[in-house]
């Protein structure tokens, strides 16, 4: 598995380990109340002659539920349980050395079922070091 999808996966494990209202999926959010996690453009924002890299990925969290202020305070928890962590997921030839929030939770709409829609983003830190 690439370095990037195995970063991303291990954030969604972090998430996933918070307990909230629904599990968080990988991919588009579903029609029913919940969360969801895509990586978006990214690219090394260092490589070094040794071929280890700095890479900042973009990961856009989506989640939709009846109850705003419960939605709120999921989206809210998960950005203050990831940016203030002092340690972060590794695998085989990578290590998330921080993440920190892109763009704050934000409400981008209410759906004609009543579930409000919120989106928000996390910059994911990585670096990956070559074997």
């Amino acid at each position: 598995m690439p370095v990037l999808d195995e970063a991303l996966e291990a954030v969604i494990q972090l998430l996933n380990n918070l307990g909230l209202f629904s599990t968080v999926l990988l991919g588009p959010l579903t029609p029913q109340p919940g969360i969801a996690v895509n990586m978006g453009p990214t690219a090394p924002e260092s490589v070094y002659l040794d071929k280890n890299a700095y890479i900042p990925m973009d990961a856009t969290i989506n989640a939709r539920h009846p109850d705003l202020r419960l939605l709120s305070n999921t989206m809210n928890t998960i950005h203050s349980s990831l940016t203030r962590r002092k340690t972060y997921p590794s695998g085989d030839g990578w290590q998330i050395v921080d993440i920190t929030t892109q763009t704050l939770p934000q409400v981008i709409g209410r759906e004609p079922n009543n579930d409000w829609l919120m989106a928000s983003a996390l910059s994911v830190k990585v670096y990956q070091y070559a074997d």
